[in-house]
């Protein structure tokens, strides 16, 4: 069986912390990193159901790395052939950071934000209500207009206020692309290739929604996901949670199914590029929507 549950802490000044789950019956691990440079490092790692390995910060450099694990069942070649990978976990290694730790809106609300590799992202979704000029965003569309308008809306899920300060809002495409400005002054909705940017630093789009996703689960009161909330570690800090979502008619789905998040490019004349995440799988799924789909908002730094 694959090693699971890796996670990897990097503390400047001290090196990365390398953990996996334990592989009953294991005599070893194989490691094998991508690193910043571009090459590739084999380490070969020997003791009965290893779980974790120390790098010292003396050995890292600038960047990011991904690493799997494989076990190995025997000591004598050819120790790891039959055995599978896991998936892959990322660590980054960055200079001193020039992200800052909060930014607020027009409206004085205040984010958390995070560097992951060389972006600075919001932690949190978006819930302004006004343009940067200071015009309001209009809001309370019934669903015939909501369906119907080409300017700027929002919407709080299932119209209930309380669900603001949980899931942030939901915007529709127009809205992100207003030039009066959606972000707070120094950032902006991120772009397609910006997203791309993201979900490479975790092996791509097939295996970095678990390392975007907030842990937890609806059933257990531990998250906003729905059980079984799959592959859940947020070893990124994106801290991806299940926004939810107004559809081009104007419906709301069930809490916890996915997460969406606009970018502000557009595929077509009526459509734009977003990403999601599920509850049920690691993924991050890229898709274009109808501009009039209302979805969740993260600003990145200029």
């Amino acid at each position: 069986m694959a090693p699971a549950g890796l996670t990897s802490t990097y503390t400047p000044g001290t090196g990365a912390l390398l953990e996996w789950d334990a592989v009953p019956g294991s005599v070893g691990v194989q490691l094998r990193v991508d690193l910043p440079s571009g090459t590739v490092l084999n380490r070969r790692i020997i003791g009965p159901e290893r779980d974790q390995f120390a790098v010292p910060d003396a050995l890292l450099t600038l960047g990011t790395y991904v690493w799997r694990v494989q076990a190995a069942c025997s000591t004598i070649p050819p120790f790891y052939d039959a055995t599978p990978i896991s998936a892959p976990n990322t660590f980054v290694v960055s200079g001193p950071s020039t992200c800052p730790a909060t930014v607020s809106d027009v409206d004085g609300n205040v984010y958390s934000a995070v560097e992951i590799g060389s972006q600075c992202w919001m932690k949190e979704n978006l819930k302004v209500e006004r343009y940067l000029n200071g015009d309001a965003i209009p809001t309370g569309l019934s669903s015939a207009a909501w369906q119907a308008t080409t300017d700027g809306a929002f919407a709080i899920y299932n119209n209930v206020a309380s669900n603001k300060a949980i899931y942030g809002l939901l915007y529709n495409w127009y809205a992100v692309a207003d030039a009066r400005g959606l972000c707070p002054t120094g950032w902006h909705v991120p772009i397609d290739g910006e997203w791309t940017q993201l979900t490479d630093l975790f092996g791509g789009q097939s295996v970095a929604g678990g390392q975007m996703k907030t842990t937890g689960t609806l059933s257990a009161g531990t998250g906003l996901w729905l059980s079984p909330n799959t592959a859940a570690t947020n070893s990124s800090g994106f801290s991806g949670i299940p926004g939810n979502f107004r559809s081009s008619s104007g419906d709301y789905p069930f809490p916890g199914l996915r997460g969406d998040w606009w970018s502000l490019s557009e595929s077509s004349t009526n459509d734009a590029w977003m990403r999601r995440l599920f509850y049920n799988n690691g993924e991050v799924a890229h898709a274009e929507f109808t501009k009039n789909w209302g979805f969740s908002v993260r600003c990145l730094r200029d």
